[in-house]
């Protein structure tokens, strides 16, 4: 009588084992007849990700050529970026980003915009004095460098980008 019930318990046990799988199963999607379930949304690339793209690299080396001054995180466009916008800004399509030095966001940084036709790029990188003041009121101990001949329009545009962050007084 004691090994059958403890048969039974490993054959019980076993069973539960085995359909226990069956409960693991991914969730499908459904949805009523005539309703379209969106299909996942990609992400957009971070600038980074946009200036290894061999046209944007090719117009960005082209863009930094010639700068002065310039750090290498800067010049290769290899720092620590969030994803680009599109934005208009007087009748016209940019790509827009910033990009900033790895392990120093909040005193190197830049902000970048690409012609939609991908034919001309313009930056402005930014240096804060590294100052306790500096936290509180960083425009004060900052330092500009305009990259790309910016035009007043691209000027703007690029100023506006940067006086958007909260962080930014």
């Amino acid at each position: 009588m004691k090994g059958q019930k403890n048969l039974h318990c490993l054959l019980a046990g076993i069973l539960l084992s085995i359909s226990s799988g069956s409960f693991a199963q991914p969730a499908a999607v459904v949805s009523s007849p005539g309703v379209t379930v969106p299909e996942p949304v990609a992400s957009t690339p971070t600038m980074a990700e946009l200036l290894q793209q061999p046209v944007y690299k090719a117009r960005w080396q082209k863009m930094v050529k010639g700068q002065k001054n310039l750090p290498a995180w800067a010049r290769k466009g290899a720092g620590t970026s969030g994803p680009y916008e599109n934005i208009t800004w007087g009748a016209q399509q940019y790509k827009v980003g910033s990009l900033c030095k790895p392990h120093d966001c909040s005193n190197n940084f830049m902000w970048v915009a690409f012609s939609n036709d991908k034919k001309h790029v313009w930056g402005l990188r930014v240096t804060v004095a590294d100052k306790p003041e500096a936290l509180d009121n960083p425009s004060q101990f900052a330092t500009y460098q305009w990259l790309g001949r910016p035009n007043e329009n691209i000027q703007a545009m690029l100023t506006a980008q940067l006086e958007k962050d909260p962080n930014w007084r």
